[in-house]
């Protein structure tokens, strides 16, 4: 077997090699190729197989469960979102997308895994580009190209989960370690998200708009009831949590917050955009439009729904859950101060989050009383902080846009 790796933390070789020669059928060597991640609540390298049966892949990715200071790793620890629960999480959810008839495949195939190390052994999907990457370079065409593949990737894993809930459970349940999922995000959003915006807006003096309550019953109601729409989602669908592939989709990886709920949470991600993530600028209308366009005819292959006049509004309660949520995430330390966060500061993406809400509910006649406040908020927030500057486009897109080619 091979050497445990020098640095403290990383994952065990030892149990990686014994989980891929179970899996493999002969012994494996495996060398540490790349470190991928060696702080935080992980640890994920990158491995050669040196060694293996004839049918044992070039490389490897393991990924190992450290856990936090106050709560390390510890399989029999069943605390909900603990470490134990989020392993154990992306282990079903993995098994369980290898289980669908996709070609190409939606995520890293599962290769193995060990229960008491914490780790698991996934397939290598290469030193790729992901979304991120490319949002952050200077080719249009390519981000234009690969902003429509992560589109069209979302559509096609909602299209080819949904309605299977009751199988991704089943699994999830097998396999332990605190298996209670995720409840949907929309059965708590009032007292959760709602309540704390109507708090910020009465401290800051921005009166809600008449009907108010109402609209905001109504976007609880469409995303925790989400009917035909419930499908499996990553959790987190930054755009750097997967790989683009030659196919025109991408696969994506990284499922320890996966869950069942309202598909619609994951295709707002076009418009708020990417809530969960350090990687946001600004979209041209244009594009988002064409991502959601491109979205709905994946997605209508396996929910017939989404081809009905109700999908647009359902969309924007997506984009109002998304908007208010952060908003209570980060306001109250964005009015103490301002700092970066990835590639933009915290005022530049509340004020634009607020500003695409209105724009996109405005032009199509919904949520008013909640667009008239998210207007109304915003222009309290520009005043209160002249020096912040518009959010800028992603990179590639700014040329164009200078040159007058792009929409607003």
């Amino acid at each position: 077997m091979a050497d445990e790796p020098a640095s403290d933390g990383l994952p065990p070789l030892s149990a990686a090699e014994a989980v891929l020669a179970a899996s493999l059928g002969g012994s494996v060597r495996l060398e540490v190729d790349e470190i991928l991640r060696e702080r935080g609540r992980n640890r994920v390298v990158r491995c050669r197989v040196s060694a293996g049966p004839p049918k044992a892949p070039a490389s490897v990715i393991v990924k190992a469960a450290v856990g936090e200071d106050n709560q390390p790793f510890d399989a029999a620890d069943g605390t909900h979102e603990g470490p134990a629960w989020r392993l154990f999480n992306e282990w079903a959810s993995t098994r369980f997308l290898d289980l669908l008839p996709a070609d190409p495949p939606l995520g890293a195939r599962l290769l193995g895994g060990d229960r008491t190390a914490g780790l698991l052994v996934l397939e290598d999907l290469g030193p790729g580009q992901a979304l991120a990457d490319v949002l952050q370079g200077d080719d249009r065409g390519r981000t234009e190209e690969a902003l429509l593949s992560y589109a069209a990737s979302l559509g096609r894993m909602h299209a080819l989960t949904a309605g299977r809930d009751a199988a991704w459970a089943r699994l999830r349940s097998e396999m332990g370690g605190g298996g209670t999922p995720r409840e949907p995000e929309g059965v708590h959003w009032l007292r959760e998200a709602a309540e704390p915006f109507r708090a910020q807006c009465e401290a800051l003096e921005v009166p809600l708009a008449r009907g108010f309550d109402e609209e905001a019953r109504a976007v609880q109601q469409t995303l925790s009831e989400p009917g035909a729409f419930l499908a499996f989602t990553p959790g987190d669908t930054c755009p750097d949590n997967h790989r683009l592939i030659p196919e025109g989709y991408l696969r994506f990886f990284d499922f320890e917050f996966s869950c069942f709920r309202h598909a619609l949470l994951d295709a707002a991600y076009f418009y708020a955009p990417f809530p969960t993530c350090w990687c946001v600028n600004r979209l041209p209308r244009d594009l988002t439009d064409a991502m959601e366009r491109v979205y709905r005819t994946e997605l209508v292959q396996g929910c017939t729904q989404a081809a009905e006049d109700g999908f647009p509004a359902a969309l924007s309660h997506a984009c109002a859950f998304w908007t208010i949520t952060t908003l209570k995430w980060g306001l109250e330390a964005a009015l103490k101060e301002d700092h970066p966060w990835g590639i933009a500061t915290l005022r530049q993406r509340h004020l634009l989050r607020l500003e695409n809400f209105a724009e996109r509910a405005e032009r199509l006649g919904h949520l008013p009383a909640i667009s008239d406040t998210a207007r109304a908020l915003a222009a309290k927030l520009k005043a209160l902080w002249p020096e912040v500057p518009a959010m800028p486009l992603y990179p590639p897109l700014r040329a164009a846009a200078a040159a007058g080619k792009d929409g607003p």
